[in-house]
């Protein structure tokens, strides 16, 4: 049955198929980390298979090649579509290690699963965004930006349909960074896409963060100092340390960064052992470490002070971390020579978004930019950018449509403020006070980028949770999340829906999910 003569091209407004192949991909046997499974915990594959369908096509009068791949269990469909999303400047497709493991995931677990590389295979921006020199190709990045994504619900419903002979009952999105941009995206604009979307930590303001992120670099690059990673890193673990226990249990995470009272300056002077020039050395926290610090916290500003975008939540490791499950970006690292000299080390995420798409020269020098500069980097980015990749507050149609819609974001995220997601949320909420009933954000204390951090609670349950809330209407007012192992010590507590926090009542000789309650 695995046979391209037996799936049909789909039909799809304004496409065109240029192939369309099937190969059956049997007994797959392996272990997904909770890392790479979004929105899910960790599992076991074993002996799994699958038909492989992949699809080609081009938008009429363009030249634009997008694939689609879709993945169909040979036993044990359960009647369901999961599709992935992508993360960084990729939209997913099968070489994206993210997407890939999660569409494995899905087939074990009995869903036909989808992705869509949105016209570019390469993980790389610079061989794709511009089209020329100075030139920004707009197609791929409209498809990048929504185009491609509904084409995928279209295509994998389609393909799903020809394979089982009848379509998924339900269809749901996941995806987490640029994979919740592109769910709430599509929650938006197309708002019968999907029964159900999980999109966690979103960059869906992705013209902002991609305009505004470069801002603690700026500040060193104006102080022309750069305090080693170690001192930030000090920092960070003394905020902890002092806010831990103010929740009342000592678990390595502050549950709420932003209702502990915190000095820094009272750290100017500590000694700290350091590394950070390859040669084991105590350093002492300098006074422009504090500020880089409070800079990253508050955020970017205009030259006369005023707001121009969220800042990280103290408490989040600032600086790039490589852990046992791969790297947590941030964006006020710095790197070090063993003479003792250090430069800045902006995310190239940032780095790429300013010389590709704001100045569309790779070769532009981002350590020239000025408080000044930045402003104008900013409103720049914002007025080309938004409307095609940002995500507007007004889910009146996904309502409508009975769509379900649950968002995570790690409150240690170092790389999205969670301070966005919360903002799109109140804005939704302030056009429409039933917003509980469609959609819910849950904070997690501790929490980096999508996963992991140091003692992050991470809710593994959250794509069941939906798929509940989608089919038997019970709506999540809390979700189970548990912490990565750390010397040892795994915690479990809960996530609230937003703006509720979780407390904890101390009560018990262990320390469960059983043990925390939700309260404004």
């Amino acid at each position: 049955m695995c046979t391209p003569s037996q799936i049909p091209y789909p039909s799809v407004p304004d496409v065109q198929f240029t192939s369309l192949s099937a190969v059956l991909v049997s007994n797959v046997t392996t272990q997904i980390p909770e890392c790479l499974y979004v929105n899910h915990g960790a599992l076991d594959v074993k002996g799994v298979s699958y038909c492989h369908v992949t699809t080609h096509y081009t938008h009429t009068g363009k030249t634009d090649n997008i694939t689609v791949d879709v993945f169909l269990p040979t036993d044990g469909w359960n009647g369901r579509m999961q599709a992935a999303g992508g993360g960084g400047y990729t939209a997913g497709g099968v070489n994206f290690p993210i997407s890939y493991y999660t569409m494995l995931g899905a087939v074990a677990e009995g869903y036909s699963s989808a992705t869509t590389d949105a016209g570019h295979a390469s993980l790389d921006p610079g061989d794709w965004v511009l089209q020329s020199p100075g030139n920004v190709n707009t197609q791929l990045l409209e498809n990048f930006g929504s185009t491609s994504l509904n084409e995928l619900s279209i295509i994998g419903k389609a393909v799903t349909e020809s394979y089982y002979g009848k379509p998924p009952a339900y269809s749901y999105w996941t995806g987490c960074s640029q994979g919740g941009r592109q769910g709430m995206k599509l929650a938006e604009k197309y708002p019968t896409a999907f029964d159900g979307i999980a999109a966690s930590a979103p960059a869906l303001d992705f013209a902002g963060i991609g305009g505004a992120e470069l801002w603690p670099q700026v500040i060193m690059n104006e102080m022309k100092q750069y305090p080693k990673n170690c001192e930030i890193l000090a920092i960070t673990d003394a905020f902890i340390k002092h806010c831990d226990g103010q929740d009342g249990l000592t678990d390595g995470v502050v549950s709420d960064p932003d209702a502990c009272q915190f000095d820094p300056y009272s750290l100017v002077g500590n000694p700290v052992n350091c590394n950070d020039t390859g040669t084991p050395e105590v350093v002492h926290i300098s006074e422009a470490a504090v500020k880089v610090s409070e800079a990253t916290w508050t955020g970017a500003k205009t030259p006369d002070g005023e707001f121009l975008w969220w800042g990280l939540k103290r408490g989040t490791r600032l600086i790039d971390l490589v852990t046992e499950v791969g790297t947590n970006p941030s964006i006020a690292t710095t790197k070090c020579s063993p003479d003792g000299t250090c430069v800045g080390s902006p995310s190239e995420l940032i780095v790429q978004w300013i010389t590709l798409l704001v100045k569309k020269d790779p070769t532009f020098d981002v350590t020239t930019v000025t408080v000044a500069d930045l402003q104008d980097i900013f409103q720049a980015s914002m007025k080309e950018y938004a409307s095609i990749l940002n995500v507007e507050p007004n889910l009146d149609a996904f309502r409508e449509a009975g769509g379900k819609m649950m968002t995570y974001h790690g409150l240690a995220d170092g790389i999205i403020p969670p301070d966005s997601t919360r903002d799109f949320f109140d804005k939704v909420k302030a056009r429409d006070k039933s917003v509980y009933d469609y959609y819910r954000v849950f904070e997690a204390p501790g929490l980096a980028h999508c996963f992991s951090g140091y003692g992050g609670y991470y809710p593994a349950g959250i794509f069941d949770a939906l798929v509940e809330w989608v089919e038997s209407g019970v709506a999540p007012d809390r979700l189970v999340a548990s912490t990565v192992p750390q010397n040892g010590t795994s915690y479990e507590g809960i996530l609230c829906p937003y703006p509720q926090k979780p407390r904890y009542n101390g009560l018990g000789l262990s320390v469960t999910a059983d043990n925390f309650y939700c309260d404004e």
